[in-house]
């Protein structure tokens, strides 16, 4: 997007908050365009749209809208250096104090090596959470089902505090759902269930290795896209699934042995003494074995 348009979504924005009139659906298209489009920190000191975006932000209601301009904000921060005098908004600038010429050169040095190292550290961490995303970026839409997967499921990104080196949530749900489009081809039924359990599984507070994981890289987008339920699940959910399933298919085996005829169980079914059972130590060794029934005359199965 070039600085044009960046300045006319800007002059709009603008002309929304002077009205105090923010149409949610016109401002997430705006916010949406932003987020998908590169801007140096050239167009950003041009334009202004810093400024506009972090006013935009302290006006808005709605919580969506909100988490996309804070996520706009962080990342267009990391293009300004910290040792640089033209920050993104006028707010910023006037934080910095003016020394006077006769005894400002020995702190602006102190200042310049301290910098110089925070700027060395930012670097590095910026480097580790972009590293994941930089390759594969999501295509662009105005459809507003998709616009909306997107923003749903960056605040499911954003449910609780971020971890250290993690990627931009909001491009982050721009590439899941691109990837969930483009295998489905349209925003039907299956599109809308994939979108769904995706952001129930990332807003699973007994589930935060799934969220983590995606955020810092060691799930792609792209594979959580495809992620079955079983395999987003939690470990204890997917440790207790795998007792369950050993357990359904070990009783199963046992109960289709009819073993030992015997008339001294009564089937509390049918009331007959006609019955067959077999033994097994389906717990620890200090436990008794369990005792499974079959009767012959109804077919009922039960274990003992």
């Amino acid at each position: 997007m070039t600085e044009e348009e960046i300045g006319k979504i800007n002059r709009k924005l603008q002309k929304m908050i002077d009205k105090s009139e923010v149409d949610d659906t016109i401002a997430r298209d705006l916010l949406n365009r932003l987020q998908e489009s590169r801007i140096t920190l050239s167009i950003l000191q041009k334009t202004g749209i810093g400024k506009t975006v972090n006013n935009l932000r302290r006006v808005i209601a709605n919580e969506d809208l909100s988490t996309v301009a804070k996520s706009l904000l962080k990342n267009w921060k990391k293009l300004v250096p910290e040792s640089s005098s033209t920050p993104i908004s006028k707010d910023e600038k006037q934080t910095t104090p003016t020394n006077s010429n006769n005894n400002s050169q020995q702190p602006q040095e102190t200042n310049t090596n301290t910098n110089k190292t925070i700027e060395t550290s930012k670097s590095v961490e910026r480097q580790n959470s972009q590293s994941t995303s930089s390759s594969v970026t999501a295509s662009h839409t105005y459809d507003e089902v998709r616009l909306k997967s997107r923003e749903l499921m960056a605040a499911a990104f954003s449910i609780s505090e971020l971890p250290g080196g993690s990627a931009d949530p909001v491009e982050l749900a721009a590439r899941v759902e691109d990837a969930i489009f483009k295998e489905l081809r349209d925003t039907g039924v299956k599109y809308r269930n994939r979108i769904r359990s995706r952001i129930s599984n990332l807003k699973d507070l007994k589930n935060p290795n799934l969220r983590i994981n995606v955020l810092l890289g060691i799930i792609t987008p792209e594979r959580l896209a495809v992620l079955t339920a079983e395999e987003m699940a939690s470990d204890a959910l997917k440790e207790e699934r795998t007792k369950l399933h050993e357990s359904a298919i070990n009783e199963h085996q046992l109960a289709m042995d009819e073993g030992t005829g015997t008339d001294l169980i009564q089937c509390n079914r049918c009331k007959q003494n006609n019955c067959a059972y077999t033994e097994a130590q389906t717990r620890s060794a200090d436990e008794p074995m369990t005792l499974f029934v079959f009767c012959k005359n109804c077919g009922h199965r039960w274990k003992m």
